[in-house]
């Protein structure tokens, strides 16, 4: 019986003998767990019926073309491969060999079939042997039509497997050796999916990135999430204009922002704004974008960029989409009210600044914009207040011990050559009198 991802035996390592006995334990002590499709699993935790719904029972039919049948014989590795043979197929280094990668994939297509037509708790050996067949015929094959499906359907072996890391990997390898692969779309959707998986189960059970998994077949050995992300971006990065490049760009966004990851999620929307124009998905950027940029604003004493572009988005929301902004009118109002406050609040911070160090100047100058930018707020009524209490002092303060500054005071450039002052004298021209 097919083991429940999570509960049954661990990832083949180091740890396997010891967790095993644990992992059988448990499962004897577990009950039918539902699934998507309709089969049954032994064994349940609270991730098992978190009701995050697995990507590889949301599709049961086999991505291949029709098989003709093969019988599938039983060999031991010394009979007829011989044990030449057998060590360079386990270490990759084979020989072309067209005639026995189009027998290996043969193989391996009625393998993938008859795992595909099995019930779902007896899919295992088959479609593990299929793997295998898949990715050793590809090596036999290399730069072939062979390959590029014996890699797809490895994958996707893996995939129903709910293997997922090794399903993300061979789907890798697949892009990497035919980036203008013919399953370009294919892979797209399988990342989309899985990507999607990996968030949702860290939701319900989030973990830290460092924190490994040797049991569960499902996840990657380390940082959930980041993969997750990761496999969203490579949908962006392998198929930028593929039509799910944009959604797995806000999905990458959100993601982020959900957990509070701000200046990541700020990367997508802005990546979705400026590279993706036309995505159904432009207000969304801009609308959660400003919030965004909104929590990102650290306060008066740091850098105010942020606080601006927020601004800026929310006049752009106004101009591009009037009828999105419509429905959400009230939080829009109320971002657009919180920016002008803290703009207002960081240029009385810089005026009190510069005021706290007598430098008169530059406390005149913000208590001036303070007034001009925000006219009829309380803080324009202090600010002219301001004004008038030190409208008579200089604009810097009084130098004490000028000789003693004056002889620290190393000027670097003084011995560089001078470039002669213009002459600012207005030149009027000879025009004689008639």
């Amino acid at each position: 019986m097919k083991r429940m991802p999570g509960q049954g035996c661990p990832r083949r390592s180091l740890w396997a003998g010891s967790l095993c006995v644990a992992a059988c334990a448990t499962a004897l002590l577990g009950c039918a767990t539902w699934r998507p499709g309709g089969a049954t699993k032994v064994a349940e935790t609270p991730e098992a019926t978190s009701g995050v719904r697995q990507v590889s029972f949301e599709e049961n039919e086999p991505p291949g073309a029709e098989v003709d049948p093969v019988t599938v014989e039983k060999k031991s590795w010394w009979e007829t491969i011989g044990v030449e043979r057998s060590v360079r197929e386990s270490i990759g280094k084979v020989e072309q060999d067209k005639a026995r990668a189009k027998r290996l994939y043969a193989e391996a297509e009625a393998l993938y079939d008859q795992g595909m037509k099995a019930p779902v708790d007896k899919r295992d050996a088959s479609l593990h042997k299929a793997a295998k067949s898949f990715a050793l015929a590809g090596k036999y094959y290399t730069e072939s039509d062979l390959e590029e499906n014996s890699l797809m359907y490895a994958a996707e072996c893996y995939y129903f497997l709910d293997e997922y890391p090794d399903a993300v990997e061979m789907y890798g390898k697949l892009i990497k050796k035919y980036p203008n692969t013919k399953y370009l779309d294919q892979v797209g959707n399988r990342r989309f999916k899985l990507a999607r998986y990996w968030v949702e189960r860290y939701n319900e059970n989030p973990d830290a990135a460092l924190t490994p998994n040797f049991t569960d077949e499902q996840r990657p050995l380390f940082d959930r999430f980041g993969n997750a992300i990761k496999l969203y971006d490579m949908i962006r990065l392998d198929d930028p204009t593929g039509k799910l490049a944009d959604d797995a760009t806000l999905a990458a966004a959100n993601a982020n922002f959900k957990l509070g990851k701000y200046e990541a999620a700020d990367r997508f929307y802005t990546d979705l704004r400026q590279n993706f124009p036309s995505s159904e998905h432009q207000f969304i950027a801009h609308y959660l974008g400003m919030f965004c940029k909104l929590k990102m604003y650290q306060g008066p004493s740091y850098d105010g960029q942020s606080l601006d572009e927020a601004g800026k988005l929310a006049d752009r929301m106004e101009r591009q989409f009037p009828d999105r902004v419509v429905e959400h009118r009230e939080a829009i109002d109320a971002a657009k009210k919180e920016i002008r406050a803290k703009q207002a609040e960081r240029l009385w911070h810089l005026a009190t600044f510069f005021e706290g160090r007598q430098q008169y100047g530059g406390a005149r100058f913000y208590y001036y914009q303070v007034i001009q930018e925000f006219p009829n707020s309380n803080m324009a009524d202090a600010a002219r207040d301001r004004m008038k209490e030190i409208a008579d002092r200089p604009d810097h303060p009084v130098q004490h011990a000028k000789w003693l500054v004056d002889l620290v005071d190393y000027d670097e450039d003084k011995d560089m050559p001078k470039i002669a002052p213009e002459d600012t004298t207005p030149k009027t021209a000879n025009v004689q009198a008639p």
